[in-house]
């Protein structure tokens, strides 16, 4: 496992088509089943950029208010540092696998409550509080080369993060 921090691309161009079923995503972020199906419509365009031994945040959209949505792609063994999101929070791998660990925040530190493997086509959603960044407290291991679409209610980047 290799904790990195990961670099941000806000230059990524996207088809009339590609940007119709993100502005759907947006609309759909308090509605799982939704995010879900328009998820599987998703057409990953062109080549992100390769992070070696991290990951590369490829921003798609961002509105105004701070919700956005972003390619991730992982290198085999890239982490996350364990960290918290905003309200709404949804990740679809695309292509590999994902080792995800959910923690909680105690009295006493944080709580790891579950460790689970997301492979293509499947999902992780979480709704928390809102104007909070402390939602959906994970840390994110890729256990192949990866690609993953998130869908968050804030930036992303804001959320808390626990070292």
């Amino acid at each position: 496992m290799n904790v990195c921090s990961a670099k941000t691309y806000t230059d990524c161009q996207q088809s009339d088509a590609g940007k119709n079923v993100l502005s759907a995503l947006l609309e759909s972020l308090a509605d799982e089943s939704r995010l879900v199906a328009l998820s599987a419509l998703f057409e990953p365009e062109g080549d992100y950029p390769h992070a070696p031994h991290c990951y590369s945040r490829n921003i798609l959209l961002r509105t105004d208010s701070g919700a956005e949505i972003m390619v991730a792609r992982w290198d085999q063994g890239a982490s996350t540092p364990i960290h918290g999101h905003p309200q709404f929070a949804f990740v679809y791998v695309l292509q590999g696998q994902l080792q995800m660990e959910h923690y909680r925040e105690t009295d006493q530190g944080l709580v790891l409550t579950e460790t689970v493997i997301k492979r293509k086509g499947q999902h992780s959603y979480a709704a928390g509080i809102a104007k909070r960044f402390d939602n959906a407290i994970h840390r994110v291991t890729a256990l192949a080369p990866s690609l993953s679409l998130h869908v968050y209610s804030d930036d992303a980047l804001k959320g808390k993060s626990f070292l």
